[in-house]
């Protein structure tokens, strides 16, 4: 219940609100008044918190500016904060940061604290933007590498939709840019995109300059699809360096469950290798781009939900959690990327 009160304020009478914001309010600092907060604050000292703070802000520039793919790359030479001591402002709106002269012209950019869950501490965020933890005991995510494919990626879709499952697809670029309209579908669905490099080189033998621009040009094609960045990237065969992992501006999804599926090529030894592996928390790596484990798809669903698993994304199953310079195996099961 809204209240109303009259003040006196400089010989002027006012009526102001009290109360009214419920439990998915905005967060006490920014209820009644802007307020400054250094970044340390934001993120408790945690630079993995900034850097993705950072990612955030490289997409609300882009949207701000409705740019087109073409200035993907200048993106990421924005000066973003790096200093836990520089300010930023809790506002009503999201999170307001001023930026350093930039090839964009833009001064200051909001985040919606929708898109800050898990990247500031939850005391900073409204209620409903908060993390809070899974409502299922056993979960996994399905994750598909190398599409999108033209014939058996909107199949898998198909199959995803009719069982009610939603997965994270990690495509790969050159792919994306000769199939935009598989990818916006695949988003569409309620389903999540990842970068999965250019075209599928081993990272740890092409060096970081080579691998950070596989990522910028893939981001670069799922932006010109989706008018979304990414927000994970996995690389391919697993392989990522040091210096990579602190270069590539996204967190590393890897898996803890391999299918195996592009050696097998057979859909009951897919189904096995599946169910004997996934365990609670579990992320499973498979392939759309074969027609065997597309087709291992149907029956995988059905046989983990009879044993009460429940079907997530991977920002689910991290509880929006993942943060850029770690890499992730499982729910809980994350370190240093390159490591």
């Amino acid at each position: 219940m809204m209240k109303m009160r009259q003040l006196k304020i400089y010989g002027l009478s006012l009526l102001v609100v009290i109360g009214g914001l419920g439990s998915a309010g905005l967060p006490a600092q920014a209820a009644s008044q802007s307020k400054t907060v250094t970044f340390g604050q934001l993120t408790n000292q945690n630079p993995h918190r900034l850097a993705a703070i950072r990612e955030v802000a490289r997409q609300a520039i882009l949207t701000k500016t409705h740019a087109k793919a073409s200035r993907v790359p200048a993106v990421y030479q924005v000066k973003l904060p790096t200093h836990m001591t520089k300010k930023a402002t809790l506002t009503t709106s999201g999170l307001r940061m001023n930026l350093l002269p930039n090839k964009f012209n833009v001064k200051q950019v909001t985040l919606p604290y929708a898109q800050l869950t898990g990247k500031i501490l939850n005391r900073y965020l409204p209620k409903s933007a908060r993390t809070s933890p899974l409502k299922y005991k056993k979960v996994v995510a399905l994750t598909f590498d190398d599409g999108p494919d033209p014939t058996l990626t909107p199949r898998l879709l198909k199959t995803l939709k009719a069982n009610h499952v939603h997965a994270t697809f990690f495509e790969v670029g050159q792919s994306v840019s000769r199939y935009p309209k598989i990818t916006r579908a695949v988003l569409a669905a309620g389903n999540e995109v990842g970068n999965h490099s250019w075209n599928h080189p081993d990272f740890s033998r092409i060096g970081t300059s080579a691998s950070v621009n596989q990522v910028i040009r893939t981001d670069q094609a799922i932006y010109a699809a989706t008018g979304k960045l990414p927000q994970y990237m996995r690389p391919p065969y697993g392989n990522i360096t040091a210096a990579e992992g602190r270069q590539i501006q996204h967190p590393i999804i890897r898996w803890s469950v391999d299918s195996r599926d592009w050696a097998l090529l057979n859909t009951q030894k897919d189904i096995q290798s599946v169910l004997s592996a996934t365990r609670s928390g579990s992320i499973v790596l498979m392939h759309d781009i074969h027609a065997p484990s597309v087709a291992a798809v149907p029956t995988i669903i059905k046989r983990l939900k009879a044993k009460g698993y429940h079907f997530v994304t991977v920002s689910q199953l991290l509880n929006q959690q993942a943060l850029p310079g770690l890499q992730y195996f499982a729910a809980g099961n994350y370190r240093t990327a390159g490591k």
